[in-house]
């Protein structure tokens, strides 16, 4: 997949609901991890100049409780991203978040995917119940250089 569909793919879904916000920030991460058992052949490295993830965020339904559907993209064209963690404050939901996909670890520190590796134009999407929208911005992530 080259560059364009790439972009173009995360386009198409980031901007299916009119009231999304997006913010694209430049990988910062202060550490580098090591491999684990099962990313033997994957070098995980802080260093990621290329390497862009977008957080967008939109109301889904002002029903009730507001509910707001937020989507995370890797908008790396050659690259996964993981140990992706968010700034989000006090982060919480009246309704159930899969905390496989979206978990509030501490204050303003959100843990996307578990930690997993988020594959090169991949979207992880969730919902949440709030009174407000949590403002979300990327606070650390790695990423695979041996793609």
């Amino acid at each position: 997949m080259n560059i364009i569909s790439s972009y173009i793919m995360v386009v198409i879904i980031l901007f299916s609901n009119l009231t999304l916000f997006s913010y694209v920030v430049e990988c910062k991460i202060l550490k580098q991890i090591t491999t684990n058992e099962t990313q033997k052949n994957t070098a995980w490295t802080s260093s990621c100049p290329h390497a862009r993830i977008q957080v967008s965020q939109g109301d889904e339904s002002n029903i009730g409780i507001p509910r707001y559907i937020v989507m995370i993209a890797n908008l790396c064209t050659n690259c996964s991203v993981a140990k992706v963690h968010l700034h989000c404050g006090w982060f919480a939901s009246a309704t159930i978040v899969n905390p496989r996909l979206f978990k509030r670890i501490a204050y303003n520190d959100c843990l996307v995917n578990g930690g997993n590796p988020i594959p090169s134009g991949h979207v992880i999407q969730f919902v949440y119940s709030n009174t407000y929208k949590y403002s979300l911005s990327v606070a650390s992530f790695v990423c695979d250089v041996s793609t």
